[in-house]
């Protein structure tokens, strides 16, 4: 359960993150902004599950759950 919501952390991290990355391409291109944000918001699921579990296993559990 702790992963899930470590997980849901990072995702919200991460989207703010690629929102304030697409609003300064969209300053340069608007075709360009959509592109770089569908890719973004696909690539932060994958990059905050595997954090997430990173995370989890390394700091959040204790001995006996390994």
């Amino acid at each position: 359960m702790t992963v899930i919501a470590v997980f849901a952390v990072l995702v919200i991290i991460g989207d703010a993150i690629s929102m304030g990355i697409c609003t300064i391409v969209e300053r340069i291109s608007e075709h360009a902004s959509l592109i770089a944000f569908l890719f973004l918001f696909a690539a932060v699921f994958v990059v905050a599950w595997k954090l997430a579990v990173y995370i989890t296993e390394r700091y959040l559990m204790t001995p006996e759950q390994h």
